[in-house]
């Protein structure tokens, strides 16, 4: 490996860290993209699942138990359904298309909730609306590799606190990645040497892990959500665009 492909793989390590335990997620959708500038796609999705979960690790250890047990409880049913079927129909569905769907109402939400920050979502705030964010958030993530931003949208809406927010996402992705390994394993995608970087690059991980939270911990809930509403118009923007 070239010193830019270490480098690059030490920043994503990083970004990913701070990402999972600062800001739910909202920058891992960047992560892949810095990948592909130095290796070929293949490589770049089996690499990311070993990073993504050693940062689930410390992400889970700095927040065990602090997630909403009742709000996890109503998205389970439909991100297991979401994932589910995603694999079921992977051949027929259009992954444009859902990304397209997952940009657009992102930027929408994103607008709506920073012009009028009094904006409440009750179509999302409720049974039903947990079901078909949680489907969204599996489907998208299993075709797409973003269910960040339809879990962003969610809490965001029903405005919880900013480390059951993170909290609770990261439980979330940790289960759906632990999923994603055993399809992973089974296509032959996961390597050992993408294993073994993974692996060397805990200290970066921690040290992301630890930048987050320490980031996070200086916002209060009102200036944690505008950020995610930030966030989540770029990701809108950037899913549109990619």
């Amino acid at each position: 490996m070239t010193v830019t492909t270490l480098v690059i793989i030490a920043f994503v390590v990083l970004l990913t860290g701070v990402s999972k335990s600062g800001f739910a997620g909202a920058l891992g959708v960047f992560a892949v993209p810095l990948l592909l500038l130095v290796m070929p796609p293949v490589a770049a999705i089996g690499l990311m699942l070993p990073i993504l979960i050693v940062a689930d690790i410390f992400s889970l250890k700095s927040y065990w138990r602090q997630w909403h047990t009742q709000q996890l409880k109503r998205l389970l049913p439909g991100l297991l359904t979401g994932v589910l079927i995603a694999h079921a129909l992977i051949g027929w569905l259009d992954a444009a298309v859902i990304k397209t769907t997952i940009a657009m109402l992102c930027i929408v939400f994103a607008i709506r909730s920073l012009a009028f920050s009094q904006f409440t979502a009750n179509a999302v705030n409720n049974r039903i609306g947990a079901a078909v964010m949680g489907f969204l958030a599996g489907t998208s993530s299993t075709l797409i590799h973003a269910g960040g931003p339809p879990l962003i949208m969610y809490f965001s809406s029903i405005k919880l606190p900013a480390k059951q927010f993170v909290a609770t996402v990261a439980i979330i992705f940790a289960m759906m990645n632990a999923i994603k390994l055993i399809g992973f394993i089974s296509l032959g995608l996961i390597e050992i040497k993408w294993a073994l970087i993974a692996l060397a690059s805990l200290p970066i991980a921690f040290c992301g892990n630890r930048l987050g939270i320490w980031l996070q911990g200086k916002l209060n809930t009102a200036q944690f959500l505008k950020i995610m509403n930030v966030l989540l118009l770029l990701l809108g923007i950037w899913l549109l665009v990619m």
